[in-house]
């Protein structure tokens, strides 16, 4: 599931910023939500963004904002 910060959150060991976007099993995404930590959000498309977490496997993108 896929998920956008609302609050700063350390995963793994990794400190991350609001708006960064995490790929987690439904159970982690949907406790951070119920914690009001992150919201659901969509895949991102921009693979560019994309950053991959050695240790646990879950990817993490950036959030990008518009001009």
């Amino acid at each position: 599931m896929h998920i956008e910060l609302l609050k700063p959150h350390t995963h793994a060991g990794k400190r991350l910023k609001v708006g960064e976007r995490l790929e987690l099993t439904e159970t982690s995404a949907r406790w951070l939500i119920a914690q009001g930590t992150a919201k659901a959000a969509t895949p991102a498309t921009d693979s560019k963004s994309i950053r991959r977490d050695a240790t646990s496997g879950v990817s993490a993108t950036a959030a990008t904002q518009g001009d």
